[in-house]
């Protein structure tokens, strides 16, 4: 599996659009020598620099160590989108949790990215942000009843969701290849590598210390301090925070504790405008119902972004790439001169159930870990959670478990392959199922 660092050689980041125009700082240096300091933090993606930000807002003393650069790993290749709740619908997480948990966590991802907005806003980050909403779009006839069913989930909830009218979806969308859809106004999208990378900065402008090309190789006891070793230093801490996610097979505790998953990105030249007027005309974000879904938005500058989980098991890109192409063309054949400039690929990581989780790996060392593709806005208020277990608190709102091994974790490549070829082609006979003439 890829990783930031193989054989002692960091990995340079993927050259995604993202990458290729967001502005970037001088490099941070890397940890040297011996420092002693309150809480490690392993991972400089959203949720450890969420948690980093945090903790130095309460004046604790933390360093975070990046084994490449901040946001290499899913925090800087996403799609960018924002999208509120979990990959479960709340029935059932409730049958999962209980009501009580199921409650709190529910409410928590309901309410993540209005408070992404607000640390955005509160912050100063310049990072393309958008609040215009998320809209899910059913890819077939029998998708109607899910997405009538999730959205009455979210209204008992408070949510102010709403369902599109038939004849208004293709004009929302800027696609007649939906059948219905709904509309949540919580969502968004925006750059995610400024993001992170303005993070960053604020958690340093509060007094967190970041190291890049710093990557822990070792966690060991040492009396009542934990030892975090990197490849050319020492991190002597009371407690650590592992934020690596799908990233965490260099950390044996965490070793099989989520199923990575590779997605993918591609991302267009700038549309003309006439093209741009027709595409989420209202400037929402979108992905639809397939168990493989695939997503699409527009930047600011007018370029179609579209992703999707129609991963193999390997490191590739050129098959993922290819699919999203096609994808795109099916859905915007307007589009057939469409000018691909970017596309690439990373890492989600994936729990059993589907829900993200805080793994209590031992006295004073915590994992969070498992956002299910719903990372930017769960991450970050998942960090927060981190740092208010670090400060005491003994109780919060994400599920916190023992670390548990993915059963046949060993056998995850063969396991993924035809997982994906199953949930492939069910949605292709879905599709099929409730196809209009002249459409496929």
């Amino acid at each position: 599996m890829e990783s930031p660092n193989a054989s002692d050689r960091v990995s340079m980041p993927p050259r995604t659009l993202w990458a290729v125009i967001t502005p970037r700082s001088n490099a941070l240096e890397s940890l040297h020598g011996e420092r002693r300091c309150d809480v490690a933090i392993i991972g400089g993606g959203f949720m450890g620099l969420s948690a980093a930000l945090d903790l130095a807002e309460a004046s604790v003393d933390v360093v975070l160590v990046e084994a490449a650069e901040i946001g290499w790993g899913a925090s800087g290749r996403n799609n960018g989108l924002v999208v509120p709740g979990l990959k479960r619908d709340p029935h059932e997480v409730q049958r999962l949790l209980g009501d009580e948990r199921a409650d709190r966590l529910l409410r928590l991802s309901g309410d993540a990215p209005q408070r992404l907005f607000d640390l955005i806003d509160r912050l100063g980050i310049d990072c393309d942000l958008n609040r215009r909403g998320w809209i899910q779009a059913a890819h077939a006839r029998s998708a109607l009843p899910l997405i009538d069913k999730r959205l009455r989930a979210w209204q008992a909830l408070g949510a102010d969701v709403a369902l599109i009218p038939e004849d208004d979806v293709p004009g929302r969308l800027g696609t007649d290849y939906y059948f219905g859809a709904w509309y949540d106004p919580r969502g968004g999208s925006l750059n995610p590598l400024a993001y992170a990378r303005g993070l960053a900065e604020a958690a340093r402008d509060a007094g967190a210390d970041i190291h890049e090309r710093s990557p822990a190789l070792n966690i060991d006891r040492d009396a009542l301090k934990w030892r975090v070793t990197t490849s050319s230093g020492v991190l002597i801490a009371d407690a650590v925070l592992c934020c690596t996610n799908a990233y965490n097979h260099a950390i044996p505790e965490m070793r099989g504790a989520v199923i990575p998953l590779r997605t993918a990105q591609v991302a267009s030249a700038p549309l003309a405008e006439a093209h741009a007027r027709t595409i989420l005309p209202r400037g929402e974000s979108a992905s639809d119902t397939q168990r493989l879904l695939t997503s699409f938005r527009l930047t600011a500058d007018n370029r179609l972004i579209m992703g999707g989980a129609s991963a193999t098991a390997g490191d590739g890109n050129a098959r993922l790439l290819k699919h999203l192409h096609r994808a795109a063309q099916r859905r915007f054949p307007d589009l057939d001169s469409l000018s691909w400039q970017y596309g690439w690929s990373g890492y989600l990581a994936l729990t059993q159930d589907h829900l993200p989780r805080i793994f209590n790996v031992a006295d004073g060392f915590h994992a969070g870990i498992g956002c299910n593709g719903r990372g930017i806005a769960m991450a970050t208020v998942v960090g927060v959670e981190l740092a208010r277990i670090v400060r005491g608190v003994q109780d919060c709102d994400v599920p916190v478990h023992k670390v548990r091994r993915v059963f046949g974790f060993s056998l995850r490549h063969p396991g993924v392959a035809a997982t994906v070829f199953f949930k492939r082609t069910l949605d292709s006979m879905e599709r099929r199922l409730s196809r209009r003439p002249g459409t496929t």
